[in-house]
């Protein structure tokens, strides 16, 4: 069994607690590629025959804890979507908000992920993870009467690369206020994408 497979087995989510928290530690001085399995599963408690029962190298696991870690900020019940698609709207620019947050609370790494010397593989599973976000929100928007004239896989992949990079300039802001950032940047998204 891997760490992929099962996240309800509790060793399983013991070692994915102390390896989030050992790259988080580490990311606070060094970038995912400085980084290797013998630091990581040091600073983790963990021996490194258990890490490599689940991945194959600190990229992988980097993009592993990124991508589910996004996806878990940026994620929306859908089953709970209201009908109208201004508040369909503000549902999303709340996860947008609570991303934001998690952001500014953890900028020292954040920001060493998102310079322009950074991780540009963190960068790619920012954008890669919001453009699902924004394609799952295109479906619900027109499902709610909201057509684009773009194929929905394009429109996704403008908005999700837009707001990674605007999640990325956030990173290098010290301002907290992510509610009025959240507008900002769903203000200057595309005029077919409904503003909140």
């Amino acid at each position: 069994m891997t760490l992929h497979e099962s996240h309800t087995d509790p060793r399983t989510r013991r070692t994915l607690a102390l390896l989030e928290r050992a790259m988080t530690t580490l990311l606070e001085d060094q970038s995912i590629s400085e980084i290797n399995v013998s630091e990581l599963c040091r600073v983790a408690g963990i021996h490194r025959t258990t890490f490599y029962k689940h991945f194959s190298s600190v990229a992988e696991f980097a993009a592993y804890m990124f991508s589910s870690l996004i996806n878990d900020l940026a994620s929306v019940d859908v089953a709970s979507l209201p009908d109208e698609i201004d508040q369909v709207t503000e549902t999303y620019r709340g996860a947008l908000a609570g991303m934001l947050d998690h952001v500014a609370g953890n900028r020292p790494s954040y920001r060493r992920l998102f310079a322009s010397d950074g991780d540009h593989q963190f960068q790619r599973i920012v954008a890669d993870a919001m453009a699902e976000r924004a394609l799952e929100a295109h479906r619900r928007l027109a499902e709610r009467g909201r057509v684009i004239d773009i194929d929905e896989r394009t429109a996704a992949q403008m908005v999700g690369a837009a707001c990674a990079a605007a999640v990325g300039v956030w990173a290098e802001q010290d301002t907290t206020d992510s509610a009025t950032r959240s507008r900002e940047i769903m203000s200057g998204l595309p005029m077919w994408w409904p503003s909140a």
